[in-house]
């Protein structure tokens, strides 16, 4: 399989288990189509013409392809298969048959005043006979849209935002004035974004989606391409090289690897790649699949002819696939034969790379062949960004610009620790106590589930729906993607030195960038986001760290009394005795894996007063089993006190905290300030106490006095805590409130309201779940909300208002109310979810 070189081709037909986005343009009218939606009559869906728009551009068939390719851009970078059809089967009679999908019935009716509206049942409807409306001299798009001054573009720009906008809310956008809709500082203006509801001249472009609007999709959606990579490389050969291939490991529960995009910058020999089964491989005691990257197409470029690679010559390469991969292997050819030499590389992946000990997000390092020594990662540089950074820019010298041209500003921007890789490593690139990008919880719009009570919508303005959802807008941890770039230096390379013309033996180093997306932190195991089962009382973390509490391990911990410097005179409030102190704590690891062991030190001395002193932490070191090492006086100075202590001395505690089990001793030393007077100046028979008394007198130099002990040190164990012992939620209705009806303009225009109260009388937090309130008359108005979840014993109360049309009274009106009706909770009770209230008229 092969790629549009330099990104992804966002118009070819996808595979993959990602969510399917229908377009449906039905030929004939629908009556399968469901309504209401906010109270607008939804069905039948009418079919699809372009004669009902401007036929003079162009086919109806040439409409949907263009609104189609401009929608399959829009959700481009996203887990999002877009289906273009226009036919019912698979639509709506029957609905598809997809783990995810979402349906969008697009009609060249007129709406009323709305070009679409959001949602029934995994459904939108776009009503593409609105802009023909205010295609009309003195309309909204007079100038615009109007016969002569219109283009397909600006018909299928107008109409493919709309269809672009309305299954953003079902993946938790907003419109503006929602943080999640809205653009962040530095951002071009908002009514370039899809989530906009903008003035007509705006609508008619290319929009986007904003960064906070990018980073929901991430999270609800998921991305395409999972991992890009390039590299910097030198040929260490001494002759040329023709072709390059790299072997990457791939999960066997994975899908089939695609190319997504490929480097075809002027860095490179070659413009595109392929992808290739290749059997099966074993890598640190795993089997993956195994797949072969060729690059192909030829290339003129900036250090040598097409497709080829002098001796001794640096190039760049770069390739993204839609899985997470390692590499394994680098193999430079000539005339289709492996060379003698080759880059050697460092492998990565950020898979099961959440480190519940400290709560780090990391990338794995591994070197695939450790027989030829370490390789060494450093100048390492992270940034967490908004959106895809354009392969073509993964280099040295690239710009911060997306795959579709703009300019990116990152979340975040840091230095990462140097890393020596000899077998594997870690390269921590977040961590759980930090904030993620956007984590936001959604409230409903009090008057949410209706239309405004004054249509049609004046031809100046442009309306922003009351949209009933709420909940958590959480993009992924710690954004939507991550980039990284380090050196990697093999200490002894053999390879070609251009400027000598011979064969050497030294140090080569490299640029690698690695592009991947942010994860879901799911430590527990529940399938549900770590930060939801925090806030909902789902888990605790009381530490804070983001971690929850029952998935972080067994900790031990060592307390071990520390005291380093010089007490020089006798103190007067007798804290301490005239003397030089000195600590050594002594660690082994006795157990069979390698202990993580973070350090700190508890001063109790400073300060001098009767208060807590600082808590400072030293260093987190890695033991490998049956390996030791020791913190001292000197070890504590040269971390924390370069320019000395600031006292005489400091007291304490050294505390230590692993998940692996220690043997840990505390060796301490104390002697005199100053050696004592030589022998016949004082003391007891004229000789000094301490100084040898041979017959004959007093001689001998001074002894000092000398202390050593060795403490073996505590263990306390800090059990790992279980989850709270519950049994289920159970989800009630308590209360039905008064329904009340109102006819701004008569009684066409009626809408009834009515406030409902839903409970959680069980001893578990019940998760999100879809109410119910149907009223009458004769119980034919449906109106659904979406909860969020609620804690055990927790209550909310909604209110829900029926379509334009929806008196309840008929004349008495009786609502009925029911939780959970698409029995996603596991309740204790599956039999009072549902309650109904009868008020006479």
């Amino acid at each position: 399989m092969t790629a549009q070189a330099a990104t992804v081709d966002c118009q070819a037909d996808r595979s993959g288990d990602g969510l399917v986005l229908y377009l449906y343009y039905p030929t004939s009218s629908d009556s399968d189509f469901p309504s209401p939606m906010f109270g607008e009559v939804t069905s039948p869906l009418a079919p699809f013409d372009a004669n009902d728009l401007d036929p003079g551009l162009g086919s109806t068939a040439q409409y949907r392809n263009a609104i189609t390719q401009r929608v399959r851009t829009d959700y481009c970078e996203f887990d999002v298969r877009v289906v273009q059809t226009t036919s019912a089967n698979g639509t709506t009679n029957p609905v598809p048959t997809d783990d995810s999908y979402f349906v969008v019935g697009i009609g060249s009716d007129s709406g009323g005043g709305f070009f679409g509206v959001c949602c029934n049942s995994s459904m939108a409807r776009v009503f593409a006979g609105t802009f023909a409306d205010g295609a009309v001299v003195g309309g909204n798009f007079d100038g615009l849209l109007t016969p002569g001054d219109g283009t397909i573009d600006r018909w299928a720009n107008a109409i493919a935002g709309t269809t672009s906008h309305e299954p953003g809310h079902s993946s938790t956008l907003g419109n503006p004035g929602h943080s999640s809709a809205n653009p962040r500082t530095g951002e071009d203006a908002l009514e370039n974004h899809i989530m906009d509801t903008p003035p007509a001249a705006d609508r008619i472009e290319d929009r986007h989606f904003s960064d906070t609007s990018y980073e929901a999709l991430a999270g609800a959606l998921g991305l395409y391409e999972q991992t890009l990579s390039n590299w910097d490389f030198i040929n260490p050969n001494s002759s040329t090289a023709d072709g390059l291939r790299i072997t990457v490991f791939i999960d066997q529960a994975a899908d089939t690897p695609e190319v997504g995009s490929v480097y075809d910058g002027g860095l490179s020999p070659w413009g595109d790649a392929e992808i290739a089964a290749a059997g099966t491989g074993n890598f640190q005691g795993n089997t993956y699949d195994r797949y072969n990257i060729t690059f192909t197409d030829p290339q003129g470029w900036n250090n040598g002819d097409a497709g080829e690679i002098p001796a001794g010559e640096a190039f760049h390469v770069g390739v993204g696939l839609t899985e997470n991969y390692i590499v394994n292997d680098v193999t430079l050819l000539s005339g289709g034969t492996p060379m003698q030499l080759h880059p050697r590389v460092v492998g990565y992946t950020p898979d099961s790379s959440f480190n519940p000990e400290t709560g780090d997000y990391h990338l794995t390092l591994s070197v695939p062949d450790p027989e030829n020594g370490p390789l060494v990662i450093s100048d390492v540089r992270i940034r967490h960004l908004p959106r895809t950074l354009a392969i073509n820019e993964m280099t040295s010298t690239g710009a911060m610009i997306g795959v579709d041209g703009r300019a990116l500003v990152p979340w975040a921007d840091r230095q990462g620790a140097n890393v020596e890789v000899q077998g594997a490593a870690e390269l921590p690139v977040a961590n759980l106590a930090e904030p993620r990008a956007l984590d936001e919880f959604r409230q409903a719009d009090p008057e949410c589930g209706s239309l405004p009570d004054v249509p049609p919508i004046p031809d100046h303005a442009f309306l922003d729906l009351p949209y009933c959802d709420e909940g958590p807008v959480l993009g992924l941890f710690p954004s939507a993607r991550v980039y990284v770039e380090a050196t990697v230096t093999d200490p002894e390379a053999q390879y070609f030195d251009k400027a000598t013309g011979t064969m050497v033996t030294g140090p080569v180093s490299n640029r690698i960038f690695i592009q991947f997306t942010g994860k879901v932190p799911d430590l527990n195991g529940n399938g549900v986001d770590d930060a939801i089962d925090i806030d909902t009382g789902v888990c605790s973390d009381d530490n804070g760290n983001g971690i929850c509490d029952d998935a972080e391990p067994t900790r031990y911990r060592y307390a071990a009394k520390f005291i380093c410097g010089t007490q020089p005179e006798a103190p007067s409030d007798g804290r301490l005795v005239k003397g030089h102190y000195a600590t050594t704590i002594n660690v082994l690891n006795v157990s069979d894996d390698p202990a993580r062991i973070k350090k700190f030190l508890s001063l109790s001395y400073p300060p001098r007063e009767q208060r807590q002193g600082e808590v400072k932490p030293i260093a987190t070191d890695v033991l490998q089993p049956g390996h030791a090492l020791k913190t001292d006086c000197e070890d504590v100075a040269r971390r924390l006190y370069p320019n000395g202590f600031p006292t005489p001395y400091i007291e304490g505690y050294i505390a230590l905290e692993t998940a692996t089990r220690l043997n840990v001793t505390g060796v301490y030393t104390s002697r005199d300030v100053i050696a004592a007077p030589p022998c016949g100046d004082a003391g007891h028979h004229g000789c000094k106490q301490g100084c040898d008394r041979p017959v004959g007198g007093c001689r001998g130099a001074p002894a000092l006095s000398t202390t050593l002990e060795v403490v073996p040190i505590k263990e306390f164990v800090i059990e790992r805590k279980e989850p709270p012992e519950t049994t289920c939620p159970d989800l009630t209705v308590t209360d039905i409130g008064r329904p009340r009806v109102s006819c701004p303009q008569g009684g066409g225009s009626c809408v009834t309201r009515v406030d409902y109260t839903l409970r959680n009388i069980g001893d578990a937090a019940s998760g999100a779940f879809q109410s119910r309130a149907t009223l009458d008359p004769r119980q034919s108005v449906v109106v659904e909300r979406s909860v969020p979840g609620l804690l055990a014993g927790a209550t909310r109360t909604i209110q829900v208002v029926t379509p334009r049309g929806g008196n309840c009274f008929d004349p008495d009106c009786t609502v009925t109310v029911e939780a959970d009706v698409s029995d996603r909770v596991m309740e204790c009770r599956e039999d009072n979810n549902t309650a109904a209230a009868t008020t006479p008229g």
